[in-house]
């Protein structure tokens, strides 16, 4: 399961003489062992100290304790030469867990087999799908023991395989695996981004500087021991290395030792003389394996010339001097220390280093991403027929779904284009494919290079794509995003119809060509509208998108009017649904989904979005994979499934903060909003929702606002605070409307009607059913339908109101029980306070109880509890201790309208509004179990008790107080 390596320092001939002076460094590692039994959580811990210093001794002694103690172990390092080629340290890390691929879903075992170069789907995934599947492999692997990965120089790692580390890093306290990295001090490295526990490695103490210097080199004479213990300063490498350098007489004390050497700069020098010493058949066939990296012996045999025979006839010569070992059993070549292969790169000629990575270039190729990298280390400048190649293996993988590879061909294919409109283009390439990635820092830097602009308008339009991603996701910029779009909108149309030039390049777009930019910027500039939710943007869209592809007009039916266009545009969802093709990637699926989860349709569709989601997931697509995520919130949100819909919420916002997408990272604070709205987390909401607003206010973000409102008013309809919950439901929908580009107040209807009708505003509330109703909002969803018929039976007549509830709660196939619960909350306090059918009272509030402190909903279910407490009253009504019972302002408003002030004049001496005393009256009466005013006087003059009955609230189309 390892990939093994050498002994490092503190070792002879592959034989321990022992880890002298690290005691506490053995001990540390030993409680690290003892952590995952404990808890079954993972920790990152990081060596840092100077070259040689003995840290990968430490990790061979770590990796040794921890197998014996019942550990996985993986192993491998970072390699100088590749820090360019992406995913090379992903490679050997993979190498380890390769029988284990079995066990991963089939999309993730295929993005690791193609790292691996052993499938043929080799394209390397980008750093989102690949930080995703290797912790699910991890997690695979730890069902068989813990786990411990074991880093060396780690500042040689190649960027994506360290930004995937880092991403690891971060979740390993819900995975039993352990991560121990080495790196240098100094050296900066991806998971210094990361809170690593840092464990410095100092040099030995004099002591066991001389003890190990003894046991290495017996028979050194004293005078050159006590020179080489100062010259060394306590490295180990130095002290075992240093005296191989000495002649005979030096090292017996009849000659004086050489000048010393600054250890910490100049210590791979230590490996030169004996390299040079080497045939050149030998050292060709170590610059070969250097610069291939992993050590896998196939590569190296293909690559070198001669072949297997003549490989074979050079390497005894490499294993004699102790620079390197044959791992069999894993077909490795193994470096003894990673300053050897260092050593063996920096002595050839650069001549001879490109020549190699040509030969590479050659044996990788089924391997592209590492074959792209040999060829540009081959290539001394710009060479169009290598970009040419490089271009369309970028087109291919972004075909394939492979973002972060297509970034890099890309990217590479500009360097080395001659000419600067090619360069250009394929700058506009890269930035478009740097922007689907989600890879928000690469697309910022290609679209600020400044070479795009000379490209063909149709690249510039894709390069205008990126740069609008970009902006909405990281500055939030809504109105930047539709003045670019809409520019680049029109000149592509009128390039497409021959009316306009069509850029830099000089080269007219085809039609084809020109529809599917312009698809794409339309559909963008929709989602831009919807975003901002402002009516002055509107008008520019709906002119834009007169001949839009189908799923941008669903999207402009959507936001226009959706009271007037709901059951058309359902329909057409269906149809746009039903005619996907079976292996429908997840864009189509998801831009659908966006659609059906404003019309409460979420469920239906739920196996098409949950693929979708696992797809991007799989294949790192952060962007599609971001909104598959905030749909899965809300279907669990709806469902009543609280503690999925959260943990949905924070993966998706652990992953957008660290990627620095702020607007999807926003949209998944709002829905945690939610959840602790519910929950009657009154301090997560006012945190949540405060940097919402603070954000979103500015930018003019009309859908943030409403999301916060949302989540603001759920809070204060719980706590019984009608008056808050209509304030924050009028800014998302005027009673009466809902307002264009703003599909979120369908969710926010029966809230509104709840708040407007327990506040005494019966015309509001009536005014709202009606434009329900003639919506056909009811037909939408049970859901939908069960909030429907509830809300009219809130607001309606008396007369009608048991119907209405009996109607609502009657609708079948509501897979809700938060909202059913409310409702039948609802309905037994009506029951009660109209004094009908208590036991049907008793049956709807139990029922309601249960299931909201199943669901943790605690302030509906404290609600419904004293509604049931009212249900009884007390066997010998007792004195009440008002002060006990009553906040100090519902005392103030009590005693006040004691003496029998109306409402109108206790709000004028208060400062407060008459509809604020009413909802605090509302409160009052029930705590003091009454059912009027005219009882205040003896119920606030009464001593006190522990337990009180309650009340109930008269009601005539709404309470009167």
């Amino acid at each position: 399961m390892s990939i093994e390596q050498s002994s490092g320092p503190g070792s002879v001939g592959g034989d321990a003489v022992g880890l002298l002076g690290r005691s506490a460094d053995l001990e540390f590692f030993a409680e690290l062992r003892r952590r995952p039994a404990n808890g079954g959580a993972g920790t990152a811990v990081l060596l840092e100290g100077p070259a040689g210093v003995g840290k990968t001794a430490l990790l061979e002694a770590a990796a040794v304790a921890a197998r014996a103690s019942g550990f996985q172990v993986l192993r491998f390092a970072g390699v100088e030469s590749e820090v360019t080629l992406a995913y090379s340290g992903l490679h050997q890390l993979l190498f380890g867990m390769r029988d284990g691929f079995d066990r991963l879903p089939p999309g993730q075992r295929a993005l690791l087999e193609g790292v691996l170069g052993s499938s043929a789907a080799q394209a390397q995934p980008e750093r989102f799908a690949a930080s995703v599947a290797v912790i699910e492999a991890l997690r695979r692997t730890a069902e068989d023991g813990p786990v411990l990965v074991v880093i060396d120089d780690v500042q040689w790692l190649d960027r994506a395989s360290g930004d995937v580390l880092e991403f690891v890093a971060r979740r390993l306290p819900g995975l039993p695996v352990d991560l121990l990295v080495a790196g240098r001090t100094g050296h900066a490295h991806a998971l210094d981004r990361h809170g690593l526990l840092r464990r410095r490695v100092e040099p030995l103490e004099r002591r066991s500087a001389a003890a190990l210097l003894r046991a290495a080199h017996p028979g050194l004479a004293p005078d050159a021991c006590e020179r080489l213990l100062q010259e060394a300063a306590g490295n180990p490498l130095a002290l075992l290395e240093l005296p191989a350098l000495l002649t005979r007489e030096q090292f017996a004390g009849a000659a004086p030792l050489p000048l010393s050497l600054p250890v910490d700069d100049r210590l791979e020098a230590l490996f030169a003389p004996r390299l040079r010493e080497l045939p050149a058949a030998t050292l060709e066939l170590l610059l070969v394996a250097a610069l291939e990296g992993t050590g896998g012996l196939r590569t190296i045999w293909a690559a070198y010339p001669g072949g297997m025979e003549e490989a074979d006839a050079a390497l005894p010569a490499a294993e004699e001097a102790g620079l390197v070992r044959v791992d069999a059993r894993a077909g490795r070549l193994v470096f003894r220390h990673p300053l050897v292969r260092s050593a063996v790169v920096r002595t050839c000629r650069p001549g001879r280093r490109r020549a190699a990575h040509r030969a590479l270039a050659e044996a990788l190729e089924r391997d592209p991403e590492r074959r792209i990298g040999h060829l540009v280390a081959a290539s001394l400048g710009p060479e169009e027929h290598l970009a040419a190649d490089l271009e369309q293996a970028g087109h291919a993988a972004l075909g394939r779904g492979s973002a972060a590879l297509a970034v890099t061909a890309l990217r590479r294919a500009a360097e080395l284009s001659p000419e600067p409109t090619e360069r250009s283009r394929r700058l506009a390439h890269a930035a478009y494919a740097a922007a689907q990635s989600g890879s928000l820092d690469v697309t910022a830097i290609l679209v600020d290079d400044g070479y795009w602009e000379r490209a063909s308008l149709q690249d510039t339009a894709r390069a205008t794509l990126a740069r609008v991603y970009a902006l909405l996701e990281t500055d939030g910029d809504a109105t930047a995003a539709h003045r670019l779009l809409t520019g680049v909108i029109d000149k592509l149309l009128a390039a497409g119809t021959g009316g306009a030039e069509t850029g830099g390049a000089g080269q007219q777009p085809s039609p084809a060509a020109v529809r599917e930019v312009v698809g794409e910027l339309q559909f963008l500039l929709t989602l831009v509208a919807f975003y901002a939710q402002r009516a002055d943007l509107w008008p520019e869209v709906l002119e834009r998108c007169q001949d839009a592809p189908d799923q941008v007009r669903l999207y402009c039916l959507t936001f226009d009017a959706p009271q007037e266009r709901a059951p058309e545009v359902r329909q057409r969802i269906r149809r746009a649904f039903a005619a996907l093709p079976p292996d429908a990637g997840p864009r189509p699926v998801t831009q659908l989904s966006m659609l059906s989860v404003y019309f409460d349709e979420a469920s239906e569709y739920r196996e098409h979005w949950m693929r979708a989601a696992r797809r991007a997931r799989e294949g790192g697509t952060f962007v599609q994979w971001s909104y598959g995520t905030i749909l899965l919130g809300h279907e669990a949100f709806f469902a009543g499934r609280f503690t999925e819909a959260e943990a949905l919420a924070r993966e998706g916002l652990a992953t957008a903060e660290e990627l620095g997408h702020r607007l999807a990272g926003f949209r998944l604070a709002s829905q945690l909003a939610l959840v602790a709205a519910v929950r009657g987390d009154a301090e997560t909401v006012g945190t949540l929702t405060r940097t919402i607003l603070a954000w979103s206010e500015p930018r003019r973000l009309g859908l943030l606002q409403v999301s916060a409102r949302q989540a603001r008013a759920l809070l204060a309809l719980g706590q019984g605070d009608y008056e808050t919950a209509y304030r924050d439901c009028t800014l998302v929908s005027p009673p009466g409307t809902l307002p264009p580009l703003n599909p979120r107040a369908i969710w926010s209807v029966y809230d509104l009607v709840e708040a407007s009708v327990y506040t005494g505003r019966t015309a509001e509330a009536r005014a709202h059913v009606t434009m329900a109703r003639s919506a056909c909002l009811g037909e939408l969803s049970p859901r939908l339908a069960l909030l429907t018929h509830a809300a009219a039976a809130l607001a309606g007549p008396v007369e009608t109101a048991e119907a209405g509830f009996r109607r609502a709660l009657a609708v079948a196939d509501v897979h809700a029980p938060f909202d059913r619960a409310r409702v039948q909350l609802a309905f037994g306090r009506w029951l009660r306070a109209h004094g009908r059918d208590p036991e049907a009272a008793r049956e709807h509030l139990t029922a309601a109880l249960h299931t909201l402190e199943e669901l943790g909903a605690a302030p509906w279910a404290a609600a419904a509890g004293r509604e049931l407490a009212a249900l009884t009253p007390p066997a010998e009504p007792g004195p009440l201790d008002a002060e006990g019972l009553l906040t100090p302002q519902e005392l103030q408003i009590a005693d006040l309208a004691a003496t029998g002030l109306s409402n109108k004049e206790i709000g004028a001496r208060l400062y407060i509004s008459p509809r604020t005393v009413s909802t605090h009256l509302y409160n009052i009466f029930p705590k003091l179990g009454i059912r009027s005013r005219a009882a205040l006087r003896d119920a606030l003059g009464a001593q006190a008790r522990a337990e009180h009955g309650g009340g109930y609230v008269e009601y005539v189309d709404g309470p009167v107080i």
